[in-house]
């Protein structure tokens, strides 16, 4: 009888990888528990090494998550601060737009004024032209 294909011809069938992760699981269990029969110091230091490794293994992933947290705030502070600023100018060119649009529709109005101004004075004149030359005649 041929294993090998036997053995290649099931684990190519078989797709669900539970049974695998179950023995690695089973197998890390085994020899943690090995480990600890097996350690060279007493079953209270071995604890307390457990614990304090664990301790420390805690604080670390405490620390590593303050740091991500204080990164992720700065660069959102960051980001805030520099929206605000584009809002800002942004908001300051309007301003200053407007305020010139408003200035020259100022001066486009005055100037307006100024020529009918100017084209009522020539009309009147023109007028007392025309009545000067009627009374003359």
């Amino acid at each position: 009888m041929d294993y090998k294909k036997l053995i290649n011809d099931h684990l190519g069938k078989q797709t669900d990888k539970t049974p695998v992760v179950v023995a690695l699981l089973a197998g890390l269990a085994v020899g943690a528990a090995l480990g600890v029969l097996f350690a060279p110091g007493s079953g209270s230091e071995t604890r307390n090494l457990l614990s304090d490794k664990t301790k420390d293994l805690a604080d670390s992933a405490k620390d590593k998550l303050q740091t991500y947290k204080e990164k992720l705030k700065n660069g959102a502070d960051q980001l805030a601060d520099t929206a605000k600023n584009k809002y800002q100018t942004y908001g300051e060119k309007l301003q200053t737009g407007a305020d010139e649009l408003a200035d020259l529709k100022d001066r486009a109005v005055e100037t307006v004024k100024s020529k009918f101004s100017d084209a009522k004075d020539d009309i009147k004149e023109k007028a007392r032209d025309v009545k000067d030359e009627i009374e003359k005649a």
